[in-house]
């Protein structure tokens, strides 16, 4: 068989399967199928919606408790650095007084221990 019969052979198929869907579409039972299709469609676009905003809100949901917790456990990293330098000058303070107290007493020693020479 040539390619242009094979050809003719298909188009002429598709026009008749094409004429006896539209006469199908067109007619009582198929007002019918493409109302139900349409009711289904629409049915589904609107369970499909409501599942995304379902998703949706869940999604912002989890966000936002992360986003607290993260929060609160920075809160508490910080005021536990806070503290923590607090105490470090707290310390350095009563070092620096005790090197002083030790620099006094090292200096009285010596001034009572000292010779003069002369």
């Amino acid at each position: 068989m040539k390619n242009s019969s094979k050809i003719l052979i298909a188009a002429g198929a598709g026009a008749l399967l094409g004429g006896v869907a539209g006469y199908y579409l067109n007619s009582d039972n198929g007002r019918k199928a493409r109302k139900q299709a349409s009711k289904n469609i629409k049915k589904t676009a609107k369970e499909a919606n409501e599942k995304i905003n379902e998703m949706a809100d869940t999604a912002k949901t989890a966000i936002s408790d992360f986003a607290g917790q993260a929060k609160n456990y920075m809160d508490k990293v910080t005021k536990s650095a806070d503290q923590t330098l607090e105490a470090a000058k707290e310390n350095f303070e009563k070092g620096k007084e005790a090197a002083k107290a030790k620099a006094k007493s090292v200096e009285k020693a010596i001034a009572s221990n000292s010779v003069e020479v002369g």
